[in-house]
């Protein structure tokens, strides 16, 4: 089952985050083999949903991706308030949906945390396509510019 869903959902170069957005991740210690480090199965799908709400909606247009990305930057500036957070429900099952490899979103949970007033959390149950359980995906957005 495991080698079905890698071959199912691929393999990436697997990102971690950084102060400066995401960069390329190296198996083991720093300074031994130096090798690239792989995101398989639900890894990679969670990191290329992720990827998919951060970037842009027509962002990577001239790249031949048009629909790429989501609209969650739309909110960049919005006072967390309901219809925020219905935008923000909308816009990113809108995104999610959009990947070839998600049947549904069966549920999306926005939540503020505590002590920061600029940043939401979408907390996501999404159908991957010939999955029998849900995939949890948790995406922080900020409400003010970087």
């Amino acid at each position: 089952m495991a080698s079905e869903r890698q071959s199912l959902f691929g393999a990436d170069l697997q990102l971690r985050e950084g102060a400066g957005g995401s960069d390329l991740t190296l198996e083991g210690p720093v300074g031994s083999s130096g090798d690239l480090a792989l995101a398989y199965g639900n890894a990679n799908a969670v990191q290329a949903l992720s990827l998919r709400l951060r970037v842009r909606k027509g962002e990577l247009a001239l790249l031949g991706w048009p629909d790429y990305g989501s609209r969650l930057h739309e909110l960049i500036g919005e006072p967390d308030l309901p219809r925020t957070r219905l935008k923000a429900q909308v816009f990113a099952r809108e995104a999610v949906e959009a990947d070839a490899r998600v049947r549904r979103v069966e549920a999306i949970e926005v939540v503020s945390i505590a002590g920061e007033r600029t940043l939401l959390r979408l907390a996501m149950q999404v159908l991957l396509i010939d999955a029998p359980t849900p995939l949890d995906l948790v995406f922080d957005l900020a409400l003010e510019g970087t």
